[in-house]
């Protein structure tokens, strides 16, 4: 995957997911993306079709540009651009109830 389409042209943290339902990856890269600077570069790679799947629209909601996605025969890997103004969102998080 050409990482030039960042500022200095790297990648600033890689999720390599493998084959990690979408429930775990989304939770780590809920965590992950607002320790990234902002306007970043994070690739992910996953094995599970499911995750490439639901992905993109994952980052649309998320305000998360993916630039490119890569597929080959074992993997798919998606490079994505964190926000500008990166905020935590707690909508998708289980939190627990306060009594």
């Amino acid at each position: 995957m050409d990482a030039t389409t960042g500022a200095d042209g790297t990648v600033t943290a890689v999720v390599d997911a493998g084959g990690e339902p979408w429930e775990r990856v989304q939770a780590l890269l809920e965590r992950r993306l607002y320790d990234l600077p902002p306007e970043g570069l994070l690739e992910v790679v996953t094995v599970d079709r499911h995750v490439s799947a639901v992905l993109p629209d994952w980052c649309s909601a998320a305000g998360v540009t993916v630039l490119a996605t890569e597929e080959t025969a074992d993997a798919t890997s998606f490079l994505l651009r964190v926000p500008a103004h990166a905020e935590p969102s707690f909508a998708s998080t289980d939190l627990p109830e306060i009594s």
